[in-house]
């Protein structure tokens, strides 16, 4: 059978599904409408969702809430195309493949701050939902407005504004695996002023028996205000203090059980804006993140092995000035210019407890580098149907030289409501300051590395149905991955990085939305994803992770999702959720040597409910009882060979606001 046809069959379940929303919908008369959201993050200015080029999906924050939803991980599970990979319990390595490209093919931003390590990696285990307004995710290449990182696409996370007046809101949960969280702020605002406070914590004891606790504090907030009729600026800030402890060693068995990793970071962010007239806008954006951590396992003095400390401090600068201007109704031009500032130290040390001769031994001296840039973007709308993204961008690294994106897009929506969608373009990914500068007797950085890059299109059509109150729609991507940094073996004292890579991804994402009758929502997605490592570089084992002619490793061929909220009760909503991960491949590394191996296909059930006790009032508090289930059938499942993943969860809560 063809890999082609189960996307089919899919399309034409979600067609079936809209068809009997249709019938029911007519039935019953009622004028739901499907209003497309207006989204920032793929063409950096307010754009409603129907206008843009490129995908992109939006979470709501009451969404994040009516689920339960505590970490921006648990949220991109439904993602269309996004694979979603945690290693072990609570607070495990998490990654995000998207449509895939490697987990460090996706920038990362809070509130227009860059996150990402130097280099794009991005661990998702920690950044939680706590006072998020809003997540957007753009697929595919963003490189010509966000520079390196943004291959594959774009996170961003936004704080919550605040509103009219003041409001106080606190909440508690808890339940299985010793789990419990709990939250206290509030926000408000008047006229032309916000502002949001947020305090929240979360605990753990994990899967495992022993060594396996979790716990991240997390605080953040954010204002806004208009100064006058021409000017705007806004502040957010965040900071987050997490430490997990883990059992396992690096194939999943337990075997420490003093091992942990921490970090404390810190986000702040400053976008100011002011208007010179009626068509012309000048804005700017300052963003900070600082990063300290490390690993750390203190073993027994008569172990084999010896105790072992690294720790990193990390951080980046930008600076970001752009002008807009609309000199026609039918015309915005963008043009900007960027300077980010990239710092990154790391240090191991060795040590036998009970003995005073602690050896030091640093395996990456510390470095930065800075990368200037300039950036032009234009939207058109040369007729009322038609919408044209235009863009290209130069960045100068000063590790590795000059580069170049593009990125051009067109939409079109016929007098039907059939809406016709392209896009194509370039990106790049830098090399790490690890890749770059490494200096140890196991590797070695090589300084004339250059970026990884990527060549991507898409095409989509998009079909709204029953008057608006459902759409459904399918996108094809393709994506070449080039120059892909591996690791390979070299004469001692030689790099061990090289620009040698090669692989491809294309594929199919399936959607449907529709409002039904009694405030019903439903939402469907299906992806099918192939993807093929063309050039293994110095590689020839088959059970390296890039191996000539194999599938990326854990990026499932059929990945899918069914969600439904009723929100139809009086006092209470509901929701259903399935999520069906496919077949994929990963390494067994418990193995000698290690070999390739396939991971079963599962799907799990999540449901939440949440009943308002007391509805707020005049003088008078809202009361809100939570009760969720994830993996409400308990199934047993692999993300990473090797490692364990939970069972059935049960958790209960209560929020209060007023």
């Amino acid at each position: 059978m063809s890999p082609r046809r189960p996307a089919v069959r899919s399309f034409a379940a979600l067609l079936g599904l809209a068809a009997c929303g249709a019938s029911s919908v007519a039935a019953q008369q009622r004028d739901t409408v499907l209003l497309p959201p207006v989204v920032v993050t793929a063409t950096r200015l307010p754009t409603a969702a129907d206008k843009v080029t490129s995908s992109v999906t939006v979470i709501t924050g009451d969404e994040l809430r009516e689920r339960g939803l505590a970490t921006v991980a648990d949220a991109l599970r439904d993602v269309p195309g996004a694979a979603v990979v945690r290693q072990g319990s609570f607070g495990g390595v998490t990654s995000l493949f998207l449509r895939g490209g490697e987990s460090r093919y996706v920038k990362v931003l809070v509130d227009g701050v860059p996150v990402n390590q130097p280099g794009g990696l991005y661990d998702f285990s920690s950044l939680t939902t706590d006072n998020v307004e809003r997540i957007e995710v753009v697929r595919g290449p963003a490189s010509v407005l966000y520079g390196s990182d943004a291959v594959a696409g774009v996170v961003q996370v936004f704080t919550r504004r605040g509103g009219t007046g003041t409001h106080l809101h606190a909440g508690g949960e808890g339940g299985s695996f010793g789990s419990a969280r709990g939250s206290l702020g509030a926000d408000g605002g008047s006229g032309g002023f916000g502002w949001s406070a947020d305090l929240a914590r979360h605990h753990s004891d994990g899967i495992y028996d022993f060594n396996d606790q979790y716990g991240n504090t997390v605080a953040s907030g954010a204002l806004h205000s208009s100064l006058g009729r021409r000017n705007d600026v806004s502040l957010t800030g965040r900071f987050a203090d997490n430490h997990s402890h883990f059992p396992t060693d690096f194939s999943g068995v337990p075997s420490d059980s003093t091992q942990l990793t921490h970090e404390r970071s810190i986000t702040a962010g400053l976008d100011a804006g002011h208007q010179f007239g009626g068509s012309v806008v000048a804005r700017l954006a300052l963003a900070s993140h600082d990063a300290s951590g490390g690993y750390s396992t203190d073993r027994d003095q008569f172990d084999p092995q010896p105790s072992q400390r690294s720790d990193y401090t990390l951080s980046r600068r930008s600076a970001d000035l752009r002008v807009i201007a609309s000199p026609i109704a039918a015309v915005t031009l963008t043009a900007g210019s960027a300077l980010e500032l990239e710092r990154d130290r790391r240090v191991t040390l060795g040590f036998t407890p009970g003995l005073d001769d602690t050896t030091e031994a640093p395996t990456l001296d510390p470095r930065h580098r800075h990368t200037t840039s300039g950036y032009v973007q234009a939207l058109l709308q040369p007729v009322g149907a038609l919408n044209v993204t235009v863009g290209g961008r130069l960045d100068h690294n000063s590790a590795f030289g000059t580069f170049r994106t593009w990125r051009t897009g067109a939409a079109y929506r016929f007098a039907t409501g059939t809406r016709l969608r392209a896009t194509a373009g370039t990106a790049f990914k830098a090399p790490s300051f690890e890749e770059n500068f490494a200096n140890s007797a196991f590797e070695v950085g090589n300084p004339a590395l250059t970026p990884e890059r990527a060549t991507t299109w898409e095409a989509a059509i998009e079909q709204p149905l029953l008057r608006g109150r459902a759409t459904v729609g399918a996108t094809y991507f393709d994506q070449h991955f080039r120059d892909l940094i591996q690791f390979t073996n070299a004469t001692p004292g030689q790099p061990n990085y090289r620009n040698v890579a090669g692989a491809n991804a294309h594929g199919i994402e399936l959607q449907l939305a529709a409002a039904l009758p009694a405030d019903l929502r439903v939402s469907a997605e299906h992806t099918w994803l192939a993807t093929r490592v063309t050039d293994a570089g110095g590689s020839t084992d088959p059970g390296s992770v890039i191996a000539e002619g194999q599938h990326l490793i854990r990026r499932p061929a059929h990945s899918g999702r069914v969600g439904l909220r009723w929100l139809g009760l009086r006092r209470a909503t509901l929701a259903l959720d399935v999520n069906a991960v496919g077949a994929r491949e990963d390494i067994d590394f418990a193995q000698f040597p290690s070999a390739r191996v396939t991971l079963p296909a599962y799907a799990t059930v999540d449901v939440a409910a949440t009943a308002d006790l007391v509805r707020r009032g005049p003088g008078r508090p809202s009361v809100t009882l939570t009760l969720r289930a994830e993996n409400l059938f308990d199934k047993d499942y692999a993300s990473v060979v090797g490692f364990r993943t939970p069972g059935r969860g049960i958790y209960a809560g209560a929020q209060v606001g007023y």
